[in-house]
């Protein structure tokens, strides 16, 4: 069974907008931001060169502590002042989007559904559909009002290196690398050690869109053949990775789109597993 609430089609998403401004515009007392939430992953400067109307700006670098050499994610104590300030709260309907084929939007939908939020979706093709589409764009920064974020973390969306060494050779856990081919085949050196973790199954991220110009999704039915031509089934547990955890959250994305309900990104990944000389490779 699909998880379709996780992705919004364009047009969905423009006749969703549309109604939240004529509502506004009717109602001059009522506010957009306290009906849906619009967030745009890029960078500050793409983002004032135009973007969706009414989206906040919220660039995905902010998921990353800036002290950490593997990309490691902020403190749960950063991240949630960081959600509050932003106004996400933990009910409010929020559609992510970026110019990035869906990775940026993957990992704030993947580090929110680990806190325990809810009700997030992301826009099908993100902003290259919606201008591809000649939709409408503006140039005004949005300031959201503050809400409060309260963090419930699960263990159930994330993965350890331990977890990850405990999963090997487990007959209902299946591991995922979500690299390219040369990065799994050890032949792009990205760490101390190259290669991928034993018994892990290549399924190049890539694959999930029809191309980087076009990061539209493929069918869901491809979607699903792709990965039980792999054994990765939704009977077993996946566990994905990547190089420091990005990529892998577009194939954790996926996967929940497609009904898998034990998902777990190792966010750690190869920075952390390549680099540390005790984990074995292959």
């Amino acid at each position: 069974m699909h998880n379709h609430s996780l992705l919004i089609e364009l047009e969905a998403a423009q006749e969703l907008l549309s109604k939240v401004m004529a509502d506004a515009k009717s109602d001059r007392n009522k506010s957009t931001d306290r009906e849906l939430m619009l967030l745009d992953l890029r960078g500050e400067n793409e983002y004032k060169e135009g973007h969706i109307p009414g989206a906040v700006n919220f660039p995905v670098s902010l998921l990353q502590d800036p002290d950490s050499d593997r990309g490691a994610l902020p403190s749960l104590e950063t991240l949630c002042e960081r959600f509050t300030q932003l106004g996400i709260g933990n009910e409010l309907p929020l559609i992510l989007y970026d110019g990035s084929g869906l990775v940026p939007s993957a990992k704030m939908l993947w580090v929110l559904e680990w806190l325990g939020r809810s009700n997030v979706s992301i826009l099908n093709g993100g902003f290259i559909a919606w201008s591809t589409a000649g939709l409408a764009t503006e140039t005004t920064t949005r300031a959201a009002t503050p809400q409060p974020f309260t963090a419930h973390p699960t263990a159930a969306a994330l993965a350890s290196k331990e977890q990850v060494l405990a999963a090997l050779g487990q007959d209902d856990v299946v591991i995922v690398d979500a690299r390219k081919a040369e990065e799994f085949a050890g032949l792009l050196p990205t760490a101390a050690r190259n290669g991928h973790i034993p018994g892990a199954r290549n399924i190049n991220w890539e694959s999930h869109i029809k191309d980087l110009f076009d990061p539209t999704l493929k069918p869901l039915e491809t979607l699903r053949s792709l990965y039980h031509a792999q054994g990765v089934t939704p009977d077993k547990e996946v566990i994905v990775y990547c190089r420091s955890g990005a990529r892998s959250s577009h194939s954790y994305f996926v996967l929940r789109l497609l009904g898998y309900e034990r998902v777990r990104n190792y966010s750690g990944s190869w920075l952390e597993w390549g680099n540390d000389t005790d984990t074995p490779i292959e």
